[in-house]
């Protein structure tokens, strides 16, 4: 109903400006599980000004944890990478559909982002991208997109080695796809070594990530460079889904046995915000209760940015007389 909604839009604008219908033309950033399985019917709702299907993979997955959130427990986002099955179920079948209908299918973005005044860092980060451009490529999609302009020569490169055709609509690559079921979409990865799933040192660093972004985002930024990687509300939100969905199941990590509480993780909250805020700039300790909420409240908040609107759309007041 939405992409229906779109056309109308797209109809009732071109007539206002007596274009002809068709002019305007989208490309769908699916990002969400439940599209997964209405590929087709969003294609033919914008079949008049559909320019195909692109995989928005951070925001997919946000949304299957939250989703799936009492149903199916998510190992750290270390292992949701994009040769996790369901991922990969993910883009194949995108593929397929796609180039099923005569339209193009878009990749997606690698979180790996040019690293400053390291060159042997920045050299991995600029071989995880080709890598990842090249799977991208090699699966049959048509383009993609990235995190960085420094990374638009790397995209580009791959794929004018390895596309020697405009697009890969009529190419084989896709078909793959059609034996996708919808199990596959759903499917974790099973291959995870033992004690290595949910661990200590990963729930810390989840914390860390969902406390940076919105420390971030209260100060009106939209994307950080955290740990090599850009770190967007998307990537956040994976981070703060899972550590919601370990506690609310109780989880515990696996290599100590403690389990996940609400306890455990607001002394993580309080110990990265009294790590973070000596010298008292920025707005640690407003993000520190934010997120101590959202993480342990008894339902899981819809968008972590939702949660702190009230908070950007008000004049500043220091966080001191906040708390």
């Amino acid at each position: 109903m939405e992409a229906r909604l779109w056309n109308d839009v797209f109809v009732a604008a071109q007539q206002y400006l007596g274009v002809p219908v068709g002019t305007i033309r989208a490309t769908v950033l699916l990002e969400t599980i439940t599209a997964a399985f209405e590929m087709e019917e969003i294609l033919y709702e914008l079949r008049q000004h559909s320019l195909g299907l692109n995989c928005g993979r951070w925001d997919y997955l946000f949304s299957y944890i939250k989703k799936f959130k009492l149903h199916y427990i998510t190992p750290d986002r270390t292992f949701l990478t994009m040769t996790t099955p369901l991922m990969d179920a993910y883009v194949k079948r995108l593929i397929y559909i796609c180039h099923k209908r005569g339209t193009f299918a878009m990749g997606g973005m690698s979180a790996a982002i040019p690293v400053k005044n390291d060159p042997a860092k920045n050299g991995a980060a600029m071989k995880n991208v080709e890598k990842d451009k090249i799977r991208e490529v090699a699966a049959g999609h048509d383009g993609t997109w990235v995190a960085h302009p420094a990374l638009v020569k790397v995209a580009r490169d791959v794929f004018d080695k390895y596309m020697t055709t405009p697009n890969q609509i009529d190419s084989a690559k896709g078909l793959v796809g059609a034996s996708v079921t919808q199990g596959d979409l759903l499917q974790l990865p099973t291959n995870i070594p033992a004690n290595k799933a949910v661990t200590s040192q990963g729930l810390q660093k989840g914390v860390a990530i969902v406390l940076a972004y919105t420390e971030a985002w209260l100060r009106g930024v939209g994307c950080i460079p955290l740990n090599n990687a850009m770190e967007d509300a998307a990537t956040a939100e994976i981070s703060r889904a899972q550590i919601w969905q370990w506690r609310v199941n109780g989880v515990s990590t696996q290599d100590d046995g403690q389990l996940i509480t609400a306890e455990r993780i607001s002394d993580i909250v309080d110990h990265e915000v009294n790590r973070q805020s000596q010298g008292g700039k920025g707005r640690w300790l407003l993000a520190g209760r934010l997120v101590d909420q959202m993480l342990n409240g008894e339902k899981l908040d819809d968008f972590l940015t939702s949660v702190c609107y009230p908070f950007i759309e008000t004049p500043f007041v220091s966080d001191a007389s906040k708390l």
